[in-house]
């Protein structure tokens, strides 16, 4: 499919593949997308800005702060992603057809026609994947090129809630651009008188037009007088600024004409250096419009459908799309007007261009002379069902390649500054293609290394033999099906943690690996295969006591709307302590017998007990192995440390930054400034095991579901408070 992207200034037009489709979400066959005059513009002149030579001391405080959380490889890797140029997506808001719809969607079917809003999500695009609740029911295709405007509709209405008009009232819209044009009908469909205040003749005729009592220019009417005059030198009751310029004068110009306890809205994006004075003298209420409203920029709202009740938030960001849809299919809004031209993709630079030239306010791009919507709304299906996959036995395939193909699944901040780097240093390893849910960032990923393919879907690796192993970066609940069915085709597994987030997940991927032996999977549990823990293994592996083992991590907070915090990071026992629980596994090379835990009870809604807790796990070799995890610390203190006690001698390994032993020669004691903690090292083994089938995996598939197993009790523990339970 063809997609619209901005590339080093530029707008392009590139084919990727479609849009995988989630569980909250709705697959859409474009008819229309709509490019407004003021973001999409604004956007396309920042990224002409060459960001390397601009806030030079910000971007070498940057670069330092960079070196000091990801190394210099990982530095490195992001200054190259910036340096050969990356996609960025154009496109907020469009309308089409459903095509298909996620499992858990409630009120979508195949068929439907919608009107689709979100930046990165209701694209340029010939299909898009949008959530639920950012997509709204059209009662008639007809309605479908007027409401490709629906986001910006959206954002207008928005704006006028946030002013609480009432009838009668006198309203000043400064900004007469697209959004100002909107919000001069919406306030005269209030009630109100409209003063109307702009730079631009074009606009202020068609503001006069469309509803504006009084349309002023700036540029010459002295617009405070003429508004003192107007009101009765009281000023209006709401200024809303519809404008976008970094001028700080727009503000003051709207306290100044605003009356005393009036309000002044800000929708547009204007400069904020504001004077105390107006504000203090007048008392005036100055108030921000977010976006399209209550739910914008809300994750579990707009990404897991979980919308607000009716009764307590009247105007969502879904019910304002879904208003004024409304008003254009009764009529009642002139949209029309508001379209200067309507392009096909193949005029994509001739519509931005004119946009540029301030030829109207906005273009309309249209799709369907462009495609065939039957055969672009084909889903595709996966060949083999989920359940049946574990019945299939696996081909075993990771060395049939000189060098090895590997796919990443995945592309965030870790993969990114971390895996990918060191991957691509290894010999005969080769990042051959990068799968994302955002086509953008697998793209611009995948050309830091050179790769072939940039997709989508995970499962487009194995339909035409892409690779021969894959690592898998993705959002923690997500592993496990990933795991399976790379194994199923074949394909080597680098998985980072945790392996799975459930014992649903768990019962699935051992169920496979038991029925497939052959299978190659390794998970990230990195801490074992850190330089000073190896040097610890040394030590104690002839002991001949058991060991005492005290972990202390000092996490550091994450808010609760967090991925991490949600069902799709699974939190951080399971997503971040088993590292820890591989470790004590590792250390003690024993079998855990008994697992017992207490958590933090705290009043505090934001304390969570699953970032703050002890837990105690007894080996059946004796040893006993506590970690002690918490989110409540000071970061100064150092993230990680731990105390180790056997045969009357005793280490500390603090931050792996530095580790001392007592009772143990000097030679052991060790410093450094640059902490290893075992992802080039654990990563190297796996590829290695690979490329010689006579070498074992990193971690034996045993480990790996012990130390699984160990954090879904853990987890389980904590969620009820503390507790025990034998294994």
């Amino acid at each position: 499919m063809r997609q619209v992207f901005l590339e080093k200034g530029a707008v392009v037009v590139k084919d990727v593949c479609k849009p995988m489709l989630d569980d909250y979400s709705v697959l859409v066959s474009v008819h229309y997308s709509f490019i407004s005059s003021g973001t999409e513009l604004a956007t396309i002149q920042h990224s002409k800005q060459n960001p390397l030579f601009s806030n030079v001391p910000q971007k070498i405080k940057k670069v330092l702060e960079s070196v000091a959380q990801n190394g210099v490889e990982g530095t490195k890797a992001l200054i190259k992603g910036r340096l050969k140029g990356s996609l960025q997506t154009l496109g907020y808001s469009c309308s089409g057809q459903v095509i298909a719809v996620g499992k858990k969607v409630k009120h979508f079917c195949e068929g439907d026609y919608v009107a689709c809003a979100g930046a990165g999500l209701a694209n340029h695009a010939d299909i898009v994947c949008v959530p639920e609740l950012l997509t709204v029911k059209l009662r008639d295709k007809k309605f479908l090129k007027s409401a490709s405007l629906t986001t910006v509709g959206a954002i207008a209405l928005q704006g006028i809630r946030r002013a609480q008009l009432q009838l009668g009232e006198t309203v000043c819209v400064i900004g007469l651009g697209l959004l100002g044009q909107i919000t001069v009908q919406l306030a005269k469909l209030a009630g109100c008188r409209v003063i109307g205040v702009d730079l631009v003749s074009d606009r202020i005729k068609l503001a006069r037009r469309l509803g504006a009592t009084v349309a002023l220019n700036a540029t010459h009417d002295d617009v405070r007088k003429e508004v003192e005059f107007l009101t009765g030198h009281h000023g209006v009751d709401a200024t809303i600024i519809t404008a976008a310029s970094q001028s700080d004068s727009i503000v003051q110009q709207a306290m100044e004409v605003t009356r005393k306890k009036g309000k002044v809205i800000l929708v547009g994006d204007v400069g904020l250096n504001l004077q105390r004075s107006p504000f203090y003298k007048k008392e005036i209420d100055f108030l921000i419009s977010c976006s399209y409203g209550p739910g914008r920029y809300d994750s579990r709202y707009e990404q897991q459908a979980q919308d607000y009740p009716y009764a307590y938030v009247r105007w969502t960001e879904n019910r304002n799309m879904q208003a004024f849809v409304n008003l254009i299919q009764d009529n009642t809004l002139d949209v029309k007007s508001l379209i200067a031209h309507e392009a096909s993709l193949q005029d994509i630079e001739q519509a931005y261009s004119m946009l540029k030239c301030g030829k109207g306010l906005g273009v309309v791009l249209n799709y369907k002379s462009e495609k065939d919507l039957e055969s672009a709304s084909e889903p595709e299906k996966e060949s083999v069902s989920f359940q049946s996959s574990f019945a299939k036995a696996s081909e075993d395939r990771p060395a049939k390649h000189d060098t090895i193909r590997v796919g990443f699944v995945g592309a965030g901040g870790f993969a990114k500054v971390k895996l990918m780097p060191i991957v691509s240093k290894l010999k005969n390893v080769k990042i051959d293609a990068v799968v994302d849910s955002d086509i953008a960032n697998a793209t611009n990923s995948g050309r830091v290394y050179a790769a072939a393919k940039a997709l989508t879907d995970d499962r487009d690796l194995f339909k035409e033999d892409l690779v021969d192993a894959v690592v898998i970066a993705s959002p923690h609940a997500f592993h496990s099906t990933q795991i399976i069915n790379a194994l199923r085709n074949g394909k080597a597994v680098f998985c980072e943690k945790p392996m799975v987030t459930d014992f649903n997940q768990l019962h699935r991927v051992v169920d496979f690996v038991k029925k497939n032996p052959q299978s190659r999977l390794c998970v990230d549990f990195n801490r074992s295969f850190a330089p000073y823990i190896q040097k610890i293994k040394k030590a104690v592996e002839k002991r001949s006591t058991p060991l005492v083992v005290q972990y202390r991590m000092n996490a550091g907070y994450i808010p609760g709307e967090h991925w991490v915090q949600t069902d799709v990071g699974a939190g951080r026992i399971i997503g971040e302590a088993c590292h820890i629980f591989d470790l004590f596994a590792f250390l003690t090379d024993a079998k855990p017998v008994c697992v017992s835990a207490e958590s933090l009870h705290a009043k505090q809604e934001d304390i969570f007990a699953s970032d703050n807790f002890t837990v105690q796990i007894r080996f059946d070799d004796g040893s006993i192995c506590s970690l002690l995890y918490t989110a409540v610390g000071h970061t100064g203190l150092g993230k990680e440390r731990m105390e180790l006690f056997f045969d009357g001698k005793s280490v500390v390994m603090n931050d792996y930054k530095e580790l001392t032993g007592f009772g143990l020669p000097k030679s052991f004691n060790k410093k450094t400034n640059s902490p290893d903690k075992g992802h080039a090292t654990i990563l190297k083994q796996f590829f290695a095991s690979l490329q010689d089938k006579n070498t074992k995996l990193p971690i034996s598939f045993e480990r790996l579901q012990s130390v699984s197993e160990i954090s879904l009790i853990v987890d389980e523990l904590v969620a009820q408070g503390g507790g025990e339970k034998e294994i």
